[in-house]
């Protein structure tokens, strides 16, 4: 029995090496019969794929991608190269990807079964078909074929510098050389921008807030803007290359389906702004309600409250000071999640408070009330939904510099 069983294990194993022989076979004969063809200009059609926002945060932004079609009496070649893709099987991942070293590539796969990932997820999809002349479309071609192979596919991905959009935009402007964008309607931030994504994802808008720092706020210009898909396809659909526009056909390949779940569902009614709401609440309770259930109360409402403010600051040092994300550095939320706080709130279980630990809280409460009064100047605009919160830290904070017992 265990040797008829090694002699299936290595049947397997022999089938499983055919398979990956041929698949890989196959996969360079396709190849080498796309670049053997002779191609006219009639014959490839390259067209920028534009994605609409997905349910998920992390496909809410939208999506582009590369679509090269070519049809000849031999060969029908449809196929969609894609920056965005990343390897979440790749060692340290996680590690990686919280230290800012994310490692995505560009895949290529069936035109097929990319319109199939959104057609599931009920998201528009509209195609602007390229005016390219011979030496353009094969320049593209190439490009993309060469950047395709294992040695060239990887590349650091940034947010707002190097992603599934602006690469499209770098190697199109390579191939329209010289071309010239339009003056810029408006100058918003980058952090203007990506807000315009997440109205219905306020935990989403809370959470980036906190973690993106002062770089965020740099104003951006017609070339920044194009770090988003929708900002991509709304500059080349206006532009113009010797005299002609570059767009010369726009087809709505996805239109989403009105009896199924939109891809983005409506936020939930406990949002950041309630959450906060709440624990001012209780600070005020805490602080203006004198009995000794509420003072037992009191401690551990405390204990909670600058635990995880804590925390917060700790997560916004880590991302300022220990990644490589060079948008979390010099951020502005350091002022009221101070990482400190995640030790001084064990001494708030205590019934007696040191001298320490009341000038320390309140130097907590006039740092917090400043911050208040200044929100409005500061150059970082922080989430709004802090407000409540940084209220109940400088009330907590002030009344336990009032009293040396509780």
């Amino acid at each position: 029995m265990n040797i008829q069983r090694v002699q299936l294990n290595r049947r397997g194993l022999v089938g499983m090496k055919k398979g990956i022989i041929f698949f890989w076979l196959f996969h360079c004969i396709a190849c080498y019969i796309v670049r053997a063809q002779h191609f006219s200009h009639s014959d490839i059609r390259i067209s920028l794929l534009t994605a609409a926002s997905g349910e998920d945060i992390y496909a809410v932004f939208g999506h582009n991608g590369l679509r090269v079609k070519i049809e000849t009496d031999s060969l029908d070649y449809d196929a969609v190269y894609n920056y965005g893709t990343i390897n979440f099987k790749q060692p340290n991942f996680y590690v990686n990807f919280s230290r800012g070293r994310m490692n995505y590539y560009l895949s290529r796969s069936s035109f097929e079964n990319f319109h199939y990932a959104y057609m599931y997820e009920n998201r528009r999809m509209r195609e602007q078909v390229l005016e390219l002349d011979s030496a353009q479309t094969m320049f593209v071609f190439n490009f993309l074929e060469n950047n395709y192979l294992p040695e060239n596919r990887y590349y650091w991905y940034h947010f707002f510098y190097d992603n599934c959009a602006t690469r499209i935009r770098d190697l199109l402007m390579l191939a329209y050389e010289g071309i010239e964008f339009p003056q810029a309607q408006e100058t918003p931030t980058f952090r203007n921008l990506i807000h315009r994504y997440l109205n219905d994802h306020p935990w989403g808008r809370f959470g980036i807030d906190i973690g993106l720092g002062l770089p965020t706020d740099i104003t951006t210009g017609v070339y920044e803007q194009m770090f988003l898909p929708d900002y991509l396809f709304d500059t080349f659909s206006k532009l113009s290359y010797n005299g002609h526009p570059i767009v010369k056909e726009t087809n709505d390949i996805i239109i989403p389906d009105g009896n199924r779940p939109p891809a983005i569902q409506p936020s939930g009614l406990i949002t950041p702004a309630v959450v906060c709401c709440f624990m001012l609440a209780l600070a005020a309770l805490c602080s203006f309600v004198n009995n000794s259930k509420i003072r037992q109360f009191s401690r551990f409402f405390d204990f909670t409250l600058f635990f995880i403010v804590g925390i917060a600051g700790l997560l916004v040092t880590f991302l300022w000071f220990f990644t490589d994300h060079t948008n979390t550095q010099n951020n502005l939320n350091i002022i009221w999640a101070i990482p400190s706080h995640i030790i001084m709130a064990f001494f708030l279980l205590k019934r007696r408070r040191s001298d320490f630990t009341r000038k320390y809280f309140l130097f907590t409460a006039i740092i917090a009330m400043l911050l208040i009064i200044t929100w409005a100047i500061l150059p970082q605009p922080l989430n709004l939904a802090l407000i409540p919160l940084v209220l109940a830290i400088a009330l907590r904070a002030f009344r336990t510099y009032r009293f040396r017992k509780i």
